[in-house]
């Protein structure tokens, strides 16, 4: 006789589903806060070293920590973008055209496969940016960018996770990320690089700013999702930020503040966003062609550590669930 059965003879089994569930959240109400505490205090060594930033990256900064979002412009050469466009067409959107994975006939979880198409939602994405082109990675490792993102993060940052998505014409919208939410990783910095122009009547973010400052409940982790009549209620005072851009923009937010991509009838959006964060939130096993990091020097290299360091061929690419959400007890992976 198991212990389930058990209990459930002697009429103790719900009371000790009750006292479980109790028990699960004290725990959240007390740990959840101090770890969104923890996570945020910069690294002693970290600020000892650091160097001031030049401008504009000094202005950004400024925008970055008052707003929780900045828009950079300038730092991708029209050689550099021209090449991503080209390796964001052949190399992604044209092999899935020619027979990828449909998020209709999938069997599993489409969102931690390499690579689908969603022709419901209008969506080509990829799980697998790094394999797309060499440039990708000449942007996301510029010493600039990674230097702000440093900053505002107050310790070394490392790319944890990158996706790339073309974002086709839908008159549907307020489903998936396309509606208020938070990413619910606490603070941690989205890198938004956007191939195509973004306009009043095209598929753009939009960014409550100052939210990124806000502090979720575990609850609010679990289904961070944010309805229109709750963000009504609850975030209207906060501005909201249209995020339209020009070819080779790129956007650098908080990805814990409210942030919502929009559907529209206007043109499609061609998109790389990357994820930096501290190391031991790291969970994507990206594939990176060894022939892409040839002519990064060592300090490059090392922000993609995890990837690196991860066989694919024993591991997928990616946990089916949140694994920070549900590491809560794991505190040995709050200061790392």
């Amino acid at each position: 006789m198991t212990a389930k059965d058990l209990l459930s003879r002697v009429g103790l089994l719900d009371p000790a589903r009750n006292a479980r569930r109790a028990a699960r959240r004290a725990l959240n109400l007390t740990l959840h806060p101090l770890r969104e505490t923890v996570t945020r205090l910069p690294s002693p060594a970290f600020v000892a070293r650091a160097r001031a930033l030049p401008s504009p990256y000094r202005e950004h900064l400024a925008e970055l920590k008052r707003d929780g979002v900045t828009r950079v412009s300038g730092e991708i050469s029209g050689a550099t973008l021209a090449e991503l466009r080209r390796a964001f067409d052949e190399n992604f959107i044209a092999r899935l055209r020619s027979g990828g994975i449909s998020a209709a006939s999938y069997r599993g979880d489409v969102t931690v496969t390499d690579e689908y198409v969603d022709p419901e939602a209008c969506i080509y994405a990829s799980n697998e940016p790094f394999a797309i082109s060499r440039a990708l990675l000449e942007v996301c490792l510029k010493p600039v960018l990674t230097s702000l993102i440093d900053h505002y993060l107050g310790k070394q940052a490392y790319i944890t996770q990158g996706v790339a998505f073309r974002l086709e014409p839908n008159p549907k919208t307020g489903f998936g990320s396309f509606q208020w939410h938070h990413d619910a990783w606490g603070k941690r910095i989205n890198m938004m690089i956007i191939l195509t122009e973004v306009g009043e009547g095209d598929q753009y973010m939009t960014y409550a700013k100052g939210s990124h400052r806000l502090r979720h409940s575990y609850d609010k982790y679990v289904d961070s999702r944010v309805t229109p009549e709750e963000f009504a209620r609850a975030y209207a005072g906060f501005e909201v930020r249209k995020c339209f851009a020009n070819p080779g923009d790129i956007y650098i937010f908080d990805s814990n503040g409210l942030h919502s991509g929009n559907r529209a009838t206007g043109r499609a959006r061609d998109t790389f966003i990357l994820h930096y964060t501290r190391l031991s939130e790291a969970v994507w096993a990206h594939r990176i062609p060894a022939e892409f990091l040839a002519g990064f020097d060592d300090e490059q290299r090392q922000r993609l550590q995890w990837m690196l360091a991860q066989d694919r061929s024993q591991r997928p690419l990616a946990p089916p669930v949140n694994s920070w959400v549900d590491g809560l007890l794991q505190m040995r992976k709050w200061i790392a």
